[in-house]
Order: C-alpha cells, then sequence, then structure tokens
C-alpha cells in the first residue's frame, strides 16, 4: 500500500496479485473514488498463490508458492518499470504459507513459517540482505529449523 500526498490530495495505491491476476487499485480520500488498473503478471508466478512477498521501495519480492506443488522460485516485480524478473537462483527448499518481513534497520528480509513439500508446517526462519537481490549476484543466508525434527541445518548459498 503506497500513499500519496500531492497538492494536500491524499491518494492511496495498492497492488493485488493473486495466481494470473495483477491489480493496482488507486483510492482518492478527497473524491472518495477507486480506480483500477490490470497489471501484467509473469507467467512463471502465474499459477502461484501462498507465497511470501515483500515490498522494498519499487520493487516487490516473491517467495516460494504453491499451484498443484510446491515452488522454490524466486520473482521481482518493478513497479516503476512494470516489469517481472525470475530469479536463476531458487531457495534451498519448496515452501508455501509463510511470511516474509522487511526489518528496514538492518536491511534484512526474514522468511518465516510455511508448509514444506511433504505438506508439513515447518518452524522455518530464512534470513537474507536487502542489497542481495541484485540479478547478477545472489547471496542467501539461510536458517532452518524444522518442528518434527531437533535437527539444525545451516545453509550459506552464494552464487556469483
Amino acid at each position: 500500500m503506497l500513499k500519496t500526498n500531492k497538492k494536500n490530495k491524499q491518494n492511496y495505491q495498492m497492488l493485488l496479485f493473486k495466481q494470473d491476476t495483477g491489480l493496482s487499485i488507486k483510492y482518492d480520500e478527497d473524491d472518495n473514488t477507486f480506480q483500477f488498473q490490470k497489471l501484467p503478471v509473469c507467467d512463471d508466478i502465474a499459477p502461484f498463490y501462498q507465497y511470501a512477498y515483500v515490498c522494498i521501495n519499487d520493487v516487490i519480492l516473491f517467495f516460494g508458492g504453491n499451484d498443484n506443488g510446491l515452488s522454490k522460485s524466486v520473482h521481482k516485480y518493478s513497479i516503476r518499470e512494470n516489469k517481472w524478473m525470475t530469479f536463476q537462483n531458487t531457495l534451498p527448499s519448496p515452501f508455501c504459507d509463510c511470511v516474509a518481513i522487511l526489518s528496514e534497520e538492518d536491511n534484512d528480509i526474514y522468511i518465516i513459517g510455511g508448509v514444506n513439500d511433504k505438506d508439513i508446517e515447518a518452524s522455518t526462519h530464512m534470513k537474507t540482505k536487502v542489497r542481495a537481490w541484485d540479478p547478477s549476484q545472489l547471496v542467501m543466508i539461510c536458517l532452518f529449523t524444522l518442528m518434527n525434527t531437533n535437527k539444525l541445518c545451516y545453509i550459506q548459498l552464494i552464487n556469483k
């Protein structure tokens, strides 16, 4: 949800993505009006739902998801350019039903919870730096703790 304040007007914009549907919804508080605009959806992410996402400035990052199976993919939508990108690198394991949180203090993204590819709820915690989401370089540090085991697995992926 984005809030703009131009010439004493209160305007809000919300972006909605679900499977193959993308919408930009603008609300003008002064006129009490809505405007809708259809947005493109990347073919790679179109079948997915139940993904985690985080908005950073004019970019939305999408993690994982579910169609008839779980996804390890990561997608980026540029609001300003109205363009999609699918990262070549993937997450260490497929998942859905998780949440992504942006920590602006230390520029980290935390991906928490979810369901794994065995349809088991997992206590999962992944952490990555915001600056790492450059298409030419993906650096992800992940820490996984599964609820059904006492095992702790630390994975560090570096791909240049």
